[in-house]
């Protein structure tokens, strides 16, 4: 896929345009620091020095910002990727290697069961393996918008820099200075939420592809891998995408104000999985009752995207609430009670009314 910059290649030099334009509002906060600390009362000669070498640093910061802000997003980027393995878009191969690895570590010994006998194993992995890369593909997608909104966050705070680092320079305007500081820092390190993320992803493909159940052989040995793999496949994909979209706002959030990474995570998955199944039957049995088969399909589909746009707004906010989650429930139901036809013994709608006050006080 193109980068930011291929896609939009004169954004960069309008930001930098941008950037020489506030420059001079910069140097003008930064002299305002500097009479602000000689007039406020007695001060020694080496406080003096340490406002003047504040001040040289801040200019620092602000003339060295692109560069420096390129290389460490660049040494972040291939540490995660290289050195630590963490791309949710690679969990297809890394189920592969680890199937791969379990079946050469058991092949040794032991005699083959009638699941093997039929291939039947084969078929099952074939299915998880689909499903796999299925996910793989929806989570390089999620990561590929999520480097494009990067890109676009930092540009725009390089194109705004001069202010927020002139603010450090002003004592009652240091804190905002210093805000923006650790939330750039933070974008910049939003790779290293998905490396985060990874080492659970790692635990559950390291469950799922377990030969434990099939040494024993037998119908409960199948059967025993089998929901071994299905209950693994449904925390991986609950886990993998919830992940992938809220682990660069759960590190942001943890190097700005110290939050735990691990809880935000595990609150998030956890808030997304229950609003995913809770908005999906909602939604599927109010298009059911309406449609038929038509309306548990479009009742599964509505399900889906509240699931979806509750688990975005949850990885956000933190909050189990999802609004749009919700009103896409509400149009359903809507939907589904718009469906509902008067009976033709009751042209006047007497009972339909009577049915509807009834549902509504149980």
């Amino acid at each position: 896929m193109n980068d930011f910059n291929t896609l939009f290649p004169n954004f960069l030099n309008q930001c930098g345009e941008m950037n020489r334009v506030l420059t001079p509002i910069a140097f003008v906060l930064l002299a305002i620091g500097i009479v602000s600390s000689t007039v406020t009362g007695r001060r020694s000669p080496s406080a003096y020095l340490r406002t003047i070498g504040r001040t040289f640093a801040f200019a620092a910061v602000l003339s060295y910002l692109p560069t420096w802000s390129n290389e460490i997003s660049t040494t972040i980027d291939t540490t995660v990727r290289e050195t630590l393995r963490a791309d949710p878009a690679r969990v297809y191969d890394q189920y592969q290697k680890a199937l791969a690895l379990k079946k050469g570590d058991t092949s040794s010994g032991g005699s083959k069961s009638w699941w093997d006998l039929l291939d039947a194993q084969a078929l099952f992995e074939m299915f998880i393996s689909g499903v796999m890369w299925l996910l793989g593909f929806l989570a390089s997608v999620i990561v590929f918008y999520a480097y494009l909104v990067q890109k676009f966050i930092l540009y725009v705070g390089f194109a705004l820099a001069p202010i927020f680092i002139g603010f450090l320079a002003v004592r009652t305007l240091h804190s905002i200075g210093v805000g923006f500081l650790l939330g750039y820092a933070g974008v910049l390190c939003w790779p290293i939420g998905w490396g985060a993320a990874s080492l659970l992803t790692s635990g559950l493909i390291d469950f799922m592809s377990d030969q434990s159940f099939l040494a024993s052989g037998g119908i409960g040995g199948a059967a025993g891998y089998g929901l071994q793999n299905l209950m693994g496949l449904a925390a991986l994909a609950i886990w993998l995408i919830s992940s992938t979209i809220a682990a660069p706002i759960i590190i942001q959030k943890a190097i700005a104000t110290g939050a735990q990474v691990g809880q935000g995570l595990a609150s998030t998955a956890t808030t997304a999985g229950i609003a995913g199944i809770a908005a999906g039957a909602s939604a599927a049995a109010s298009l059911g009752a309406a449609g038929g088969w038509a309306g548990v399909a479009a009742g599964v589909a509505g399900g889906g995207a509240a699931a979806t746009l509750g688990a975005a707004e949850a990885s956000i906010s933190g909050s189990s609430y999802s609004m749009l989650g919700s009103s896409i429930s509400s149009l359903a139901s809507a939907r589904g009670a718009s469906r509902r036809r008067p009976k033709k013994n009751d042209p006047t709608g007497d009972d339909a009314v009577r049915d509807l006050l009834l549902r509504s006080r149980n």
